[in-house]
Formats: structure tokens, sequence, C-alpha cells
């Protein structure tokens, strides 16, 4: 009774700590609007209690000084987002949309690249002969620079950490997410002190930046360590034992005599008693295909030899749906699934533990 109860445990956290990743990708652009729909909606609702604005008599109005350029409007951060939700969407669902969201980003940075670099051969001409002879701590009154930033980097470390999750699924994924969330978390936060020096600036008339951030030190070291966590877990580098010799009082393989040369015994049993046996070693499928009959119940044995290692059986249709997952268990065990009627066709079947690793293809007909 223990052991159901530890079971059922298990089985529940699983949903928790080993999550269906596929599921999980599929429903990201659903959470990402959510989310956005919920800031736009407090933003508009704050911006409609919010206030008339106080100015002071003695406010400066901001110009820009001669000699300085301030780079105008753009569309171009519009177009990149709409690429990147496009190469976001194309790498969940596949098909068109991906090389769509390829071509969409592309060429929206080539569109950004030709008009920084007709900025660039405007500002040119006209500051180089003119350059200002002292050079000064900071901008002058009424202009605000954007200060360095370590946010860009990290984004771009993050996104590219969420890529590989994208890709190779599992806990990559996981820490793609973690390190690209904390990058935006980041960013709004300097977003917001930048807004709080402009709140001021209405009274005062001048804007000051704010501080010169610090190397994000913590962040990049903590960053590293998930990364090489989340490839140590997803690689299945954690070291496992042999079921076969591997352990004292392992017990020797179906069917071996307890004396050398002696041939086995006529009555003991060859191997677990099912209609399809796969094998588990090494993190891996030994079988990676097998076939059953279609619509008629059949049994799936699964030899678990992996010791202290879970794993299970799942079975998911055509279009990616689950249609049986048996109970995950670790080794060194076996485990005989009861797999109901399934429609005749190919399934994909993996272990839902190490699904980038153990995988294979069933024919039912």
């Amino acid at each position: 009774m223990l052991e159901d109860l530890w079971s059922g445990i298990l089985e529940l956290l699983t949903q928790f700590v080993i999550p269906d990743w596929g599921a999980l990708i599929a429903l990201l652009p659903v959470i990402m609007l959510v989310v956005i729909v919920l800031v736009l909606v407090r933003t508009f609702l704050r911006l409609a209690r919010a206030k008339p604005a106080h100015r002071g008599k003695a406010r400066i109005v901001p110009r820009t000084p001669p000699g300085i350029h301030m780079p105008g409007p753009s569309y171009a951060p519009i177009f990149a987002s709409i690429g990147a939700a496009l190469l976001f969407l194309g790498l969940v669902f596949g098909g068109p949309i991906l090389v769509l969201g390829a071509i969409a980003l592309v060429l929206t940075l080539l569109y950004w690249l030709a008009e920084a670099l007709h900025i660039y051969d405007h500002d040119l001409g006209a500051t180089a002969p003119a350059l200002p002879a002292v050079i000064h701590d900071g901008p002058p009154p009424g202009v605000h620079m954007p200060g360095p930033s370590f946010r860009p980097v990290l984004g771009a470390v993050g996104a590219t950490m969420l890529m590989l999750g994208l890709v190779f699924g599992g806990w990559l994924l996981a820490v793609g997410l973690i390190a690209l969330v904390s990058t935006l978390l980041g960013w709004l936060v300097d977003a917001r002190h930048e807004y709080v020096k402009t709140v001021e600036a209405d009274g005062t008339g001048h804007l000051e930046n704010i501080p010169l951030p610090r190397t994000p030190s913590t962040l990049l070291t903590a960053l590293t360590v998930l990364l090489i966590g989340a490839v140590i877990l997803q690689a299945g580098l954690f070291p496992s034992g042999e079921a076969n010799g591997g352990e004292p009082g392992a017990s020797p393989s179906p069917g071996a005599s307890g004396e050398p040369g002696e041939p086995p015994a006529s009555d003991a049993p060859a191997g677990p008693q099912a209609d399809v046996v796969l094998t588990a070693r090494g993190v891996l499928f030994l079988e990676p295909t097998f076939s059953a009959p279609a619509d008629t119940p059949f049994t799936l044995a699964l030899i678990n030899d992996d010791a202290g290692t879970p794993h299970n059986v799942e079975l998911k249709d055509g279009g990616g749906v689950s249609v049986y997952q048996g109970e995950i268990f670790n080794g060194v065990e076996t485990r005989v699934y009861d797999v109901p009627a399934l429609p005749a066709g190919e399934y994909a079947f993996l272990c839902t533990v190490h699904p980038t690793t153990m995988i294979g293809t069933a024919t039912l007909q």
C-alpha cells in the first residue's frame, strides 16, 4: 500500500518536475499573447487614472544642440518584432511559417542596417570637420542620452539559450526561459528608472542619466552554471549502473544458468510475458521500432536496465498528441503496461523523462 501511495505521489510530481515539453512549447505563443494583453490593459488603466502632469514654470524645452544628431523615428524595431514572432511560431509549428519568419527577420535586419548606414553617411560629413575642442563629461542640458547597458548582450545570450531549448527541449528549454525572462525583467527595471527620471524632469527641466551599470558577473555565473547543468541533465550524463554484472547481487540474464556451460532450464521464462518487449539501457531504447496489432488491446513490457534512472513508455499519434502514457519507474525493474486498442497507423514512442534521446517508431496494423 505504501509503495502504491509513493508511486502515485511520484507520478503526480512528475507532471510538474518533468512536464510534457512539447505541449509547453506549443503553449508558448499563447502564454506570450496573454502576458502582452495583460500588460497593455494594465498600462492603459494606469494612463486613464493618471493625474495631469504638473510642469514647473522654469521648465527648459529640450532642443538638440548644434552639431548633435538625434536619430529620428524608425519602423525597423516594429518590423523586427513581427519577424521574430513569426520565426518563433515557425520554430514551434514548422512548415511555411518558419520560412516566412526567417525571411521577414532577415529583410527587417537588412532594412535596419541600410537605415543605420544612411544615418552614418549623413552624419560623417556634417560632424567630422567640426569636432568640439572640449570633450564634455555628459550630454548638454535638455538632451538625454541612454547610458551603456549590458542588457542587449544578456538578451542575446538568453535568446540563444531559448533557441537551443526550442530545438533540443527538456532542461535546455527551461534554462533558456529563465535566462531570457531574467534579462527582460532587468531591462524593464532599467526602463522604469529612466521613466522616473523623465517624470522628475517635468519639474526640473533637466533629464538626468541613471547610474552606470555594474558588470553582471553574478547573473552570468548563474546562467553558466544553469546551462552546464541543463546540458548534463539533457544528455543523461549521470552515471547509471548496468543491470547485468554491474552491481553485486545483480540477477543473471533471462534464461541464463547458474553453472557455466549448463543449458537453461526448460521451464524458465525467456523474458517478460508481453506482446511487445522494449529495453531501456544507457538512456536509450535498444529497440528503435516495434509492431503491434491495431484496434486490439496489447501488452507492452519495459525492461529498465538503468539502475536508479526513471523511465517509461509514452505513445503519440502523428499529430503529436499523447494517446497512452505508462507509469514512470526506476530501474532495475520490469513493468508490463496494458495498452488500450488504438487505430492502425504509425505512432512515436518515447520516454517522458528523456524525450530527446529515447525515441522510436511503432507500427500498428
